[in-house]
């Protein structure tokens, strides 16, 4: 390898640990973010490549729309709904016969709940009656007020289940503690002004905690939020109005996740946290967690707002939270996944989910026909992931300088052989030096054979500190990694930059 002997001034640059951003311009983008972050996952101090999945059950008979986790104090089970029925898999291997069969669909909404007669799973598809599992066998709850089968969400408050009727501006509810009885209704037509029907509810607070602060949030179609407290819905001392506000229209029946006391709403405005929004004008959407990703958000919207796959989960063992988004009309999905404790956003590619779900800390997603353990391993079952990163446009020594950019040296470590390939452009363009992101798995990468030298990446655990020769001017550069790996995990920490200052204007 020819010795490299550089002149001018060198700086250094952290990986993009600020996350993927498509809401600001390419030229006012703080130098943390990244203009792509496809399987690269941005921590606190370094950017990852994403875990892989492999096979937990296979042979189901269809996609799996719905992952149903029951959660007891003695037991957890994990079931997915396929093709009209309802199939054990918590255990890994070939799926069994159906534990539940001729169901109208099998896109559940579901909620935990524990009384004195035992843990029931709960689950509602708006076109079958209700469920419950109970730990030992699955049943149909007796209610009478409603009818069943035109319930199609359910959720937790004060110790009663709170039902979503079809095409309705009511909601439905049991006694305390119940899972079965009589059902009543409170309307709520009255409290909205632009119409529409209810498609979701779910709790928050505003204390941090289970105290007087506790409230229950109902959401229309049309974006309208109404706010109550209380205990008792039939009694107007125990139950009262706390507001009502608008933001933008909620996506699909599984629009909320809880993240701590917050509720956040999936909307064609992005994620939307409730307390944040509260009392705050429709149109200032800049408190949603997504703003730094509102361009991909609006994309998405544009596109697939009416496909089924919108869906939130937190995942806590992996430290962040998953937002789940169809990517095609044929069964393809992204996530955009977000750092819990510096709010930095990543995109997720090859995992295409239909849904997600928890079993005992541990993430898995529904599929065409099979249920997969994600975050497990370093391939996509047995595929590559593939990796593929931009950071951001960087003015080097100032933006009143042109520069020519010499040498790059990145810093990144692996446990095994790193097959990675960098790319270089300057001036907001794209694919200025083109690259070819190496296969290897065991022997060793080529490090971007089309467009400098070729040299082998080694090492059983490395950290990648070789300069290698660039020749591009211009104002501003951006720093281009992909890979493509089924072997080793990769650290992405920082990258050292070679520049001679030009003539200033």
């Amino acid at each position: 390898m020819a010795v490299f002997n550089p002149t001018g001034e060198s700086t250094s640059q952290s990986a993009p640990i600020g996350g993927l951003n498509t809401r600001d311009a390419v030229d006012l983008m703080p130098q943390t973010d990244a203009i792509r972050l496809d399987n690269f996952f941005p921590g606190s101090t370094d950017v990852s490549l994403r875990k892989g999945y492999i096979n937990h059950v296979t042979g189901l008979p269809s996609t799996v729309q719905s992952l149903l986790t029951y959660q007891s104090p003695s037991a957890n089970k994990l079931f997915a709904a396929s093709n009209n029925a309802i199939y054990d898999v918590t255990s890994s291997g070939s799926v069994g016969s159906a534990v539940v069969t001729s169901l109208s669909n099998v896109q559940f909404q579901h909620v935990n709940f524990t009384t004195s007669g035992g843990s029931f799973l709960f689950i509602v598809n708006g076109a079958d009656a209700p469920r419950h599992y109970n730990g030992s066998a699955w049943a149909t709850p007796s209610l009478s007020g409603v009818t069943g089968s035109t319930i199609n969400n359910v959720t937790v408050f004060k110790e009663r289940l709170f039902f979503i009727v079809n095409n309705s501006l009511s909601f439905a509810y049991l006694p305390i503690n119940a899972v079965a009885g009589t059902v009543s209704t409170f309307p709520l037509g009255s409290v909205f002004n632009f119409g529409g029907k209810l498609v979701a509810a779910g709790s928050l607070t505003r204390d941090g905690g289970s105290g007087s602060d506790d409230y229950i949030a109902f959401i229309t179609s049309e974006g309208e939020v109404a706010v109550y407290q209380g205990t008792d819905p039939s009694d107007a001392t125990k139950w009262s109005l706390v507001g009502v506000f608008k933001i933008a229209r909620p996506i699909g029946k599984r629009c909320i996740v809880n993240v701590g006391p917050e509720l956040i709403v999936i909307t064609e405005s992005g994620y939307v946290p409730l307390t944040q929004m509260y009392a705050e004008n429709e149109s200032n959407y800049s408190k949603a967690i997504s703003d730094k990703i509102s361009g991909s958000i609006l994309t998405a919207v544009t596109n697939f707002k009416s496909t089924f796959g919108w869906e939130a989960l937190i995942y806590p063992k992996g430290q962040f939270g998953l937002f789940n988004v169809p990517n095609g009309v044929s069964g393809e999905f992204v996530q955009f996944v977000v750092n819990l404790s510096t709010g930095a956003w990543g995109r997720f590619t090859g995992q295409d989910a239909y849904c997600w779900g928890l079993l005992n800390g541990d993430l898995y997603f529904g599929g065409s026909t099979k249920v997969y353990k994600a975050d497990n391993g370093l391939s996509d079952a047995g595929v590559q992931i593939q990796g593929n990163a931009k950071t951001a446009f960087v003015y080097y020594g100032g933006r009143g300088t042109s520069k020519r950019f010499t040498a790059i040296r990145p810093i990144v470590s692996s446990d095994a052989n790193l097959p990675v390939s960098i790319g270089f452009d300057v001036d907001f363009n794209d694919g200025t030096s083109t690259y070819t992101p190496s296969s290897a798995t065991t022997t060793g990468a080529e490090w971007d054979t089309a467009t400098w030298d070729v040299a082998e990446w080694a090492g059983s655990i490395s950290s990648q500190l070789v300069w290698r020769s660039v020749a591009d001017i211009g104002w501003n550069a951006a720093i281009r990694i992909q890979t493509s790996t089924q072997a080793q995990s990769i650290k992405w920490h920082s990258v050292d930059i070679y520049y001679e200052k030009g003539v200033g204007l």
